[in-house]
């Protein structure tokens, strides 16, 4: 469990528990998400206001049983004590008759039981339907395969239908990654870049030790508690992850279209589709398409630590094994690692912005754009307004003749994307840009990591609804 002094950016996910618990009628809610993601404190959190029974399901033999004594214990049942449960049925049926009043029960790990138990779900789908359904429960099921999960939700799962309420809890933007430690903005950026936003990698960074210290003491050496990580979560959810790890290297080494990511990991082109395909599924890749026009569509890891992962440590793990330090030899790549991962970040305060109503026009899509060897970094727009603003990204410092010459850039390339009588805005977002404000004053947006630190003061910037499905 992650131990905080702080509840970091779960408001949502609690509220949206709140509402179910408050409705008094019976729910059948779904949590779900990748491990390490916060699931279980925030689970916990919601039990420590309303109260209720947490059981977690171990891949053991003996689960049943194990519930029976957190049940006994919890309504201090001396009868349940000596006489076990020794049916799922039974076990839903002790639940049925212990809500006449509200009770909360979370089930956390479900797919242990879903997977060795075969009968499970469907005798939570009679058990529901007979009695469960009647009473004042609420039945929280979470689980961390992902792919298993999202099977629980569908049609052909057993308890499809009778399911009240379903979240997928996600990571944390960049911005409340940063109020895990009170660093300046280019730590933030550098820690966002290899942890992303998972709760227990921001948990488990120490801000008394310098970043790369941090890489060492985590990721970058034998025994360290993430330093087989992407292999732990792929194999808790695939049988072979060989071929998943060669496109997995290739995507993050830039091999980003079909082909190439065929060519580079040696697969033939009929296979990739299913290899993509799950991986996507799993939430580890995302197709991306330009937010305007036409263009190939390529692939991209969404998981920092995956991306860093694979391009990184999965290459040198042989020299990690024996012991050598291989920081200095990241190094040297780093930089054009950290540019893409910036963009990323570039995107979020963009968004954020959006909310507050700081750009010329509130955008309704936001990506990239590519086509023939040309790329924006950032393109946001409003079709139905006809407005568009082109963004370039640079992790660097910039002079006011840097800054102009992007200008001039993104100019030549508005006129690729052949747009007719649009409002057309230009921007920067760079580590550091020289005279930003003259720069603003002859009408070009820029920012810079200092617009970064102010944005993270404002604590009223609104957030948008991630994915409440009820």
């Amino acid at each position: 469990m992650i131990l905080m002094s702080r509840f970091i950016d779960r408001e949502e996910e609690l509220e949206f528990l709140r509402r179910k618990w408050s409705s008094e009628k019976p729910e059948l809610v779904i949590i779900y998400g990748r491990r390490r993601i916060g699931k279980t404190y925030l689970l916990q959190k919601f039990l420590s206001e309303v109260g209720g029974l947490y059981l977690l399901a171990e891949e053991s033999e003996t689960v049943l049983e194990d519930f029976s004594e957190r049940l006994a214990e919890h309504f201090n049942d001396r009868l349940l004590r000596e006489n076990p449960l020794r049916s799922w049925g039974a076990f839903f049926t002790y639940l049925a008759e212990k809500s006449s009043e509200r009770l909360v029960v979370v089930i956390d790990e479900v797919q242990y039981i879903a997977k060795s138990q075969k009968d499970f779900l469907s005798t939570l789908q009679k058990y529901w339907d007979l009695y469960l359904s009647k009473t004042k429960i609420m039945l929280i099921l979470c689980g961390s395969l992902v792919s298993f999960m999202e099977g629980v939700l569908s049609a052909k799962s057993p308890i499809y239908g009778r399911r009240t309420g379903v979240w997928k809890v996600e990571e944390m933007d960049f911005f409340n990654a940063w109020k895990f430690h009170d660093v300046d903005a280019e730590t933030a950026v550098l820690i966002y870049s290899v942890f992303g936003g998972v709760p227990q990698y921001l948990a488990d960074y120490n801000p008394e030790l310098s970043f790369w210290n941090n890489l060492r003491e985590l990721l970058l050496s034998k025994g360290a508690k993430y330093y087989d990580e992407p292999k732990f979560l792929l194999k808790q959810e695939l049988r072979d992850v060989s071929r998943y790890f060669s496109i997995l290297r290739a995507i993050a080494l830039g091999y980003t279209r079909f082909g190439q990511i065929a060519d580079k990991a040696k697969i033939d082109t009929k296979s990739l589709a299913k290899y993509l395909h799950v991986l996507g599924e799993m939430g580890y890749i995302t197709e991306e398409n330009p937010v305007i026009g036409k263009g190939k569509t390529l692939y991209k890891i969404n998981d920092n630590l995956f991306a860093f992962w694979f391009r990184f440590v999965y290459p040198r793990k042989s020299e990690i094994e024996m012991g050598l330090d291989v920081i200095e030899d990241i190094k040297a790549e780093f930089n054009d690692y950290l540019g893409k991962a910036f963009e990323e970040i570039a995107k979020q305060f963009l968004v954020r912005l959006n909310l507050t109503g700081s750009l010329p026009f509130k955008f309704t899509r936001i990506g990239r754009w590519w086509h023939k060897g040309e790329e924006i970094d950032v393109v946001a727009i409003n079709e139905r307004e006809r407005k568009i603003m082109l963004v370039e990204v640079k992790w660097k410092e910039l002079s006011k003749k840097d800054a102009k010459n992007i200008l001039r850039e993104l100019k030549r390339k508005a006129k690729l994307i052949k747009l007719e009588d649009w409002e057309e805005h230009y921007g920067i977002i760079a580590k550091k840009i020289i005279e930003k404000e003259e720069l603003r004053e002859g009408g070009l947006l820029v920012w810079d990591l200092k617009d970064f630190e102010e944005l993270r003061g404002q604590d009223n910037v609104p957030k948008e609804s991630r994915n409440p499905t009820s």
